[in-house]
């Protein structure tokens, strides 16, 4: 038997080895499934946000921006006091989210980002394409946007 030893713990941490990573493969493969799901809702939320702002839903607008809300626009920097004060001077016909991206930093915090070409204007100002950045929390089981900002695209 002590000669088999040797072979008989190389077969079992062979064996152990193989468990191991067919677990790990299963949780990764979970992860990235949970991961798509959060993906299609942030994207969602954001949808719901511009969707809000377009047609000047400030009920909605309030729902889905958090109180602390931040935005560095191309248009200026604002908070959502500010967004509602001037929503007389927002038009926005069109809009898209290209090449989303989403990226958990926690489990409740998560970024967005994506190109947006948005058509319409501010202040008569037409818009630009622009790479747009998002943040989003997750409190009391509420998604919010806390944070907006722009990059002209050059």
């Amino acid at each position: 038997m002590r000669k088999n030893l040797p072979l008989v713990v190389i077969t079992l941490l062979a064996l152990a080895t193989l468990c191991i990573a067919q677990t790990g493969a299963t949780s990764k493969s979970k992860s990235k499934k949970a991961g798509s799901s959060i993906d299609q809702i942030i994207i969602g939320k954001s949808k719901e946000t511009w969707e809000a702002y377009k047609s000047r839903n400030i009920a909605a607008m309030k729902a889905l921006t958090a109180e602390d809300y931040a935005s560095n626009s191309l248009t200026g920097a604002s908070n959502l006091q500010q967004d509602i004060a001037t929503i007389d001077k927002l038009t926005i016909e069109n809009y898209t989210l290209d090449d989303a991206k989403v990226s958990m930093v926690t489990k409740d915090v998560v970024i967005l980002r994506y190109r947006c070409d948005l058509k319409g204007s501010y202040d008569g100002k037409p818009f630009k394409p622009v790479y747009a950045t998002e943040v989003w929390v997750n409190r009391g089981g509420k998604w919010q946007i806390v944070s907006y900002s722009e990059t002209p695209v050059s």
